[in-house]
């Protein structure tokens, strides 16, 4: 019944799940949930070390709780803890070795950044890049090899742009970096030229919408045209790749309207979608 209250009164929720969690003679199982149930409360609540508690309460009926372990792990890597986040993926693999492959990139991650915070530079890039070599990728390595190597825009950019590609949803945020980075080095020419070099490589929802922008600032709407009729035809509208679909239609909208207002509106509005879903 608490769970069903969450969403309703947190604060009632929390009452229930602690009124239950006292009982005398509760199985094993159940235990686990009302801890689970109690720590999710707390997460709610915004109190994270309460929750914390709650997930190590698991831990002590059962150590190998993969689902208490991967959210310990979380709440460590939101909170920069590097060591703990390292010992709480170890175990992970440990306990459940079909997770070794796919987990390996983020493993190497957090061994790399518990060496950042022991001022370990050798071994912090040591793993940062054997991360990259994984072949599930951790995306945020991508992300700190971008900001350690910050006096060199062209890796900058490098490491950015497969951020993008490993973590669609941050293309926004990533390619706006890039473009502040041109510009301060007043590369104002390149920004149209990285656009069109990523989509010649594959298609990018931001480098399209983006792209189209540019022709539309210089009055080259032949071109803006051109680009859409290229990617029209590939993505189906009713296919899982619909929502590129979605970005393409806007930008063909944006390029009908002579309105400046109607058309930042537009490429602000695909934006979102990029941002929100896992499109590109």
């Amino acid at each position: 019944m608490g769970n069903l209250l969450r969403d309703r009164d947190i604060n009632q929720a929390t009452k229930i799940h602690q009124t239950i969690i006292i009982r005398p003679k509760l199985s094993k199982d159940l235990k686990i949930q009302i801890h689970q149930a109690l720590g999710l409360d707390y997460l709610e609540l915004g109190n994270t070390v309460r929750a914390e508690d709650e997930f190590k309460k698991i831990l002590d009926i059962d150590s190998k709780n993969k689902w208490s372990l991967g959210m310990l792990k979380n709440i460590a890597t939101e909170n920069k803890s590097w060591d703990d986040a390292l010992q709480y993926e170890k175990k992970l693999i440990k306990y459940y070795p079909e997770i070794k492959k796919r987990d390996e990139s983020k493993l190497n991650y957090f061994i790399a950044m518990d060496y950042k915070d022991k001022k370990n530079e050798k071994n912090y890039l040591y793993y940062l890049k054997k991360s990259i070599k994984s072949d599930h990728i951790y995306s945020e390595s991508y992300l700190e090899l971008s900001s350690h190597y910050i006096d060199n825009a062209d890796l900058v950019m490098e490491y950015l742009i497969m951020f993008s590609k490993s973590n669609p949803s941050a293309s926004v945020t990533a390619f706006k970096k890039i473009e502040n980075l041109l510009f301060d080095e007043k590369r104002f020419d390149d920004v149209e030229s990285l656009y069109k070099k990523v989509l010649d490589d594959e298609f990018n929802s931001y480098a399209f919408n983006r792209l189209v922008d540019i022709h539309l600032e210089k009055s080259e709407k032949d071109e803006a045209i051109e680009l859409v009729e290229k990617f029209m035809p590939k993505f189906d509208y009713h296919s899982k790749s619909s929502n590129k679909s979605y970005v393409i239609r806007l930008n063909r909208m944006k390029i009908d309207s002579d309105n400046f207002d109607t058309r930042k509106a537009l490429s602000s509005f695909c934006n979102d979608i990029i941002q929100n879903e896992n499109i590109n």
